[in-house]
């Protein structure tokens, strides 16, 4: 992922959003709060013709407000969403504040338009000191969502019962349209820095992805004038930034506001379409939400990978060494002939001492645990074997999450929440999760890829452990086939071949996506075995999709083919 992305939302994109709520859900009732993770609250407005859903997260990463379309409803509620959903109930919202350049947000309720207002929600969007405030109408917390205590903040605390206090003023200087270019100069001109660096500690409002916007808006970018020294820019180039700077109060003050990308991965707010030759035309709620919600969820997809990946490299090292402890005992165990030897050397001679009769029968016993724990030892070998084996099956499922690139995130999101369960649960691995991310787990599980061939049948793929469960035994019947590559972790693939019979075409499309679906999908041509459904049997104390098979029938797939064909014809189960 490209280095600041999602960029952080600015006071430009804030109030970009405010304009728009302050158009179209003033003044409407408030209808429900959820929380879906620990530092992100959904609110719900009800209009007469309309509802709208919020989304404000004070994650120190990615503050933002953003307009959203209706969220999935969470079964379990956090303390904070009751709080705010029994408060504000049958409450309307009447105003919502914001000053100038700062990035603190006010939202006032009453009982009814028109009446006083009684209840607020104070969201501070400032990047690690963000926060949201549920105030009553004397301005005393009723709820927070981090409270600071003195250790954390010397300017002030934060409690539930403690009067709000508003955060820290900002010395900065305000932007102003009518400000020449000469004292605009003589204002970041005080310390020798780069562009960015005085723009940013001389004026509020201004963040490092709004010195790049103007960057770009002025066609300096390919000369990287940000992060010149200050010195070392002309007047010409620096007139030609203070044009873009200009533009952007103007626009800024008059909330002219459009959604359009640029950079690729970076959006703005008050370019204009032709400006940056921007084609695709788009809403600029729509936009921003669109734009958050596709990296954010990448974002957690890579967190996801890399926690798995960290889960599975320790739980492996840890069998590893369980294994060659193993066989360090497997290797003395081959010593309890020697043991019984020197036992029967001291018995073999003519005259026995009492101290020999003992040091014979400790050298017997030894003997005799040594040949005893043999076969433990070869069980437990198996066992750590098993369990290695299993992690590279969990491993290749990870990589499998690939195969398909153009899948939604949220669904591999889904698939990833899966397999880390399955993997912890079955090495019963405790880790760490908070209580809002237990509590907001979706109930609904994911579905197999399920993909027809030419002639009509369907092709189920498990995409982890659960799913190859329940395709090979539960959702199959007799005449089904089995696909699986040959000594190669991989997904179950199974050809629903009980409807009716299945052709050569058939067995062959069902061979190539095993192959693709394996750790051998790298290869040109992978050894399938095809086994029928009544062959397949679970093994006894096996996890999630461990099977064992007879009667194997080998046909070679072709993992190029296979990806080729899921591309064009991919229809997933719902």
């Amino acid at each position: 992922m490209q280095k600041g992305v999602p960029q952080i939302m600015d006071i430009t994109s804030i109030r970009s959003i405010l304009h728009y709520l302050s158009k179209n859900i003033l003044p409407t009732k408030f209808e429900t709060a959820q929380q879906p993770e620990p530092n992100t609250i959904q609110l719900c407005f009800r209009g007469v013709n309309s509802q709208t859903w919020l989304e404000v997260s004070w994650n120190g990463e990615s503050p933002r407000i953003l307009k959203i379309n209706k969220p999935e409803k969470i079964g379990r509620e956090s303390t904070l969403s009751k709080q705010i959903r029994y408060g504000l109930k049958y409450m309307a919202l009447i105003s919502i504040n914001q000053d100038d350049f700062e990035r603190v947000i006010k939202f006032g309720f009453a009982k009814k338009p028109g009446d006083e207002i009684c209840k607020y929600l104070i969201f501070e969007l400032m990047g690690k000191h963000s926060n949201i405030f549920y105030l009553d109408n004397k301005q005393k917390i009723i709820a927070v969502g981090k409270q600071i205590n003195s250790n954390q903040s010397s300017f002030r605390t934060i409690s539930t019962g403690s009067i709000y206090s508003d955060p820290p003023v900002n010395l900065k200087k305000k932007p102003r349209e009518d400000e020449s270019f000469q004292s605009w100069k003589d204002s970041i001109s005080t310390v020798p820095e780069s562009l960015k660096f005085c723009l940013v500690n001389t004026y509020q409002g201004v963040s490092p992805i709004l010195t790049k916007q103007l960057e770009v808006f002025s066609n300096a970018n390919e000369s990287e004038i940000m992060e010149k020294n200050i010195d070392f820019i002309s007047d010409e180039d620096l007139n030609e930034i203070f044009k873009s700077w200009k533009i952007w109060i103007k626009r800024f003050k008059n909330n002219n506001f459009n959604f359009s990308i640029f950079n690729k991965f970076f959006y703005c707010v008050w370019f204009l379409d032709k400006e940056i030759n921007y084609r695709n035309k788009i809403d600029l709620c729509t936009g921003i939400e669109n734009y958050y919600d596709y990296h954010l969820k990448k974002k957690k997809f890579e967190l996801l990978v890399n926690k798995i990946e960290g889960i599975i490299f320790k739980q492996t090292n840890t069998e590893k060494k369980n294994l060659n402890f193993q066989y360090n005992l497997l290797l003395k165990s081959e010593n309890y002939e020697l043991y019984k030897e020197k036992a029967d050397k001291i018995f073999s001679t003519n005259e026995i001492k009492k101290q020999d009769i003992i040091k014979g029968q400790k050298l017997y016993k030894k003997s005799k645990k040594l040949k005893r724990s043999r076969e433990l030892i070869k069980e437990r070998l198996i066992i750590y074997k098993n369990n290695i084996n299993r992690l590279d099956e969990f491993t290749t499922l990870l990589e499998n999450l690939n195969s398909l690139n153009d899948e939604e995130f949220f669904i591999k999101i889904k698939l990833l929440e899966e397999i880390m369960e399955e993997i912890c649960n079955e090495f019963n691995i405790n880790f760490k999760r908070n209580r809002e991310d237990r509590k907001s787990r979706s109930q609904i599980q994911s579905s197999p890829i399920q993909i027809a061939t030419p002639s009509g049948l369907k092709v189920q793929i498990g995409r982890n452990m659960r799913q190859n469960d329940l395709i090979s035994f539960k959702f199959s019947k007799k005449g089904d086939l089995w696909f699986h590559a040959q000594e190669s972790p991989g997904s179950h693939v199974v050809l629903k071949s009980s409807s009716q019979v299945a052709s050569e075409k058939d067995l062959q499309i069902a061979a190539d996506l095993a192959a693709l679906f394996s750790r051998a999908k790298r290869n040109i041509k992978v050894p399938i075995n095809l086994v029928k459904i009544k062959d397949l049997q679970k093994i006894k104390k096996g996890g999630p999709g461990c099977v064992s098979f007879k009667n194997k029938e080998i046909i070679w797939g072709n993992p190029t083919r296979g990806e080729e064909y899921i591309k064009k014809n991919l229809k997933r189960a719902i």
